[in-house]
């Protein structure tokens, strides 16, 4: 009787454990990887009669994604601020009208016409403003296709050279002979003009959304729309199977049991720390202010799973949220000795710095005791950092 305890207690450890690793695993995938995961298992368990993504839309994104690098603004932000810069007026919103209709790579995805008859802009006018958009740094954004842009990238860098130029680009495009030294200066043009920074735009699909709808938080879980559908007829199957069938049928049913286990116990865990999110989070997801301290020592106690599995699991997933999309990570930010997060401290030294007699600009230390009488106990050098992270020059480089 004792060895068949022995059996009986190895046995159900080594499923328990089986289980358990598995959980974690699929706890800590980002969906896409997840959803691999899943083809493949609906095509070797029998037991899944059929897998199914219905997600919406919104879970597909292309825009700035804010990491904890330093944020860099894209060419295309830079194009925009231009535009206001330099363009008069009433020209503006012709330009941002154009800059709508630009694809990744910086090319018009219509053609003028198209985008002044649904406009309402006069082809003339829209034009005109196109080429002043061209001009703008960085140059050729709104070009109609690639000879146009490499014909503008000529007329800037060679302008003496811009028609023998322009003769070897034809050549070169019809395959004739071009000599060694202007297929040179060719090769050094762009191919486009916006070239993805790939610390500021990323296209992915999200693991969550936050949704903000009537002044309420909502969140949206991309894995409550996989859906698992179990087959009835090989579940009859097994209850009639024996021996070698049996076997087989009994360890594939265990799979499926044990996966939908695990993906139940990944969304509990995923929608309680997006709960925790929108709850600690609310002002910074609304855009009135910064984001709080909250650790992922103090997620992973929500949980109730190890800090290194709570890690991996905001360390993988993407958010959308109304004010942009977010590693999971970005909403967890290590707590300074005071209680407040990185980001509280560097908005508060930012509002510090705007509101300082620029005359006489504060020095770190002296920030430093400003953040003390506000309740932040903030070292010196704590505050040299936060200040060069937020490109902001010293005391004696800011007097006026």
């Amino acid at each position: 009787m004792a060895r068949l305890n022995q059996s009986l207690e190895l046995s159900l450890k080594l499923k328990l454990n089986l289980l358990l690793k598995q959980s974690l695993e699929i706890l800590v995938l980002p969906s896409q990887e997840l959803e691999e995961v899943l083809k493949e298992e609906s095509i070797s368990n029998p037991f899944i009669k059929d897998f199914v993504v219905r997600a919406p839309e919104f879970f597909y994104c292309k825009e700035p994604c804010q990491l904890e690098a330093p944020y860099f603004p894209s060419e295309l932000k830079e194009l925009e601020e231009n535009v206001r810069i330099e363009l008069p007026e009433e020209e503006i919103p012709i330009a941002e009208e154009l800059l709508r209709h630009v694809d990744e790579r910086g090319f018009l995805s219509k053609l003028p016409e198209e985008i002044a008859k649904t406009s309402g802009i006069p082809l003339e006018k829209l034009e005109k403003v196109r080429k002043k958009v061209m001009s703008l740094h960085p140059e050729g954004v709104c070009s109609l296709n690639l000879k146009e842009f490499l014909e503008i990238q000529i007329e800037e860098l060679y302008p003496e050279e811009k028609e023998e130029l322009k003769k070897a680009l034809e050549d070169l495009v019809a395959g004739k002979p071009v000599p060694e030294e202007l297929r040179k200066k060719l090769s050094r043009l762009k191919l486009s003009p916006l070239t993805p920074n790939p610390l500021t735009y990323k296209v992915y699909r999200v693991d969550a959304v936050i949704e903000e709808q009537e002044g309420e938080l909502v969140p949206y879980l991309y894995d409550d729309y996989l859906k698992i559908d179990l087959s009835e007829e090989y579940l009859e199957l097994y209850k009639r199977a024996k021996g070698e069938a049996k076997k087989f049928l009994k360890e594939s049913y265990e799979r499926y049991r044990e996966l939908i286990k695990a993906l139940e116990l990944r969304k509990k865990n995923l929608r309680k720390t997006l709960e925790i999110v929108v709850e600690v989070q609310r002002d910074f997801l609304l855009g009135r202010g910064s984001l709080k301290g909250f650790s992922i020592s103090e997620l992973a106690k929500e949980l109730g799973v190890h800090v290194s599995t709570a890690s991996r699991l905001v360390n993988s997933k993407y958010v959308k949220t109304p004010v942009g999309t977010f590693l999971l990570k970005h909403f967890f930010p290590r707590e300074s000795v005071s209680g407040a997060s990185q980001e509280e401290l560097m908005e508060v030294i930012r509002e510090i710095i705007q509101k300082e007699d620029k005359t006489r600009p504060y020095s770190d230390e002296e920030i430093a005791q400003l953040l003390k009488a506000r309740g932040y106990e903030v070292a010196r050098r704590t505050i040299t950092k936060y200040r060069k992270l937020l490109g902001i020059p010293s005391s004696r480089e800011r007097k006026e």
